[in-house]
């Protein structure tokens, strides 16, 4: 009636438009988002060998007692975080101004087999953390739950 599209204000090259102009704005968010984080999770390395899994994350930035390592869900939790003082001189007053701030980052690596914390080492030096996962033979895991089929019975019902 008042337009060619479908709402009276817009014809349909203004809504393909508007269209491509949204995509490319959600576009240039994700891919500014993921550049964001990438900043702030610290490189991780994975070694596997017969024996054990190794993991060498690069933590530089940070002290040995800044870092702590937990077992979650088959895998392994690795945080750091330290505090920042930034002190500054006011030129004009020379007054000192101190700014404390703390850094944090984590990253989780997921093993593929079931491992205790006794399987658990972790060393630290030049800023690079290894921490080495003993197999002991333990199951490879399997991320599928296989599905028992049983007989039909006539009201549908399960077995126990």
């Amino acid at each position: 009636m008042f337009g060619k599209g479908p709402l009276p204000f817009f014809n349909n090259r203004n809504m393909d438009d508007w269209l491509k102009s949204f995509d490319e704005f959600v576009n240039k968010g994700i891919t500014q988002f993921e550049q964001y984080a990438d900043r702030l999770a610290f490189e991780v390395d994975t070694e596997e060998t017969p024996e054990n899994y190794k993991i060498y994350a690069n933590l530089k930035e940070y002290k040995p007692e800044d870092i702590q390592i937990e077992v979650v869900n088959q895998g392994l939790q690795i945080k750091a975080q330290r505090d920042e003082i930034q002190s500054m001189k006011n030129k004009k007053t020379g007054h000192f101004q101190e700014r404390k701030a703390t850094k944090r980052t984590e990253r989780f690596v997921q093993l593929p087999f079931v491992f205790r914390n006794e399987d658990v080492n972790a060393q630290y030096n030049n800023g690079i953390l290894m921490i080495t996962v003993n197999k002991n033979d333990g199951d490879m895991v399997n991320p599928t739950i296989p599905i028992e089929v049983s007989e039909d019975t006539p009201n549908g019902d399960f077995e126990e």
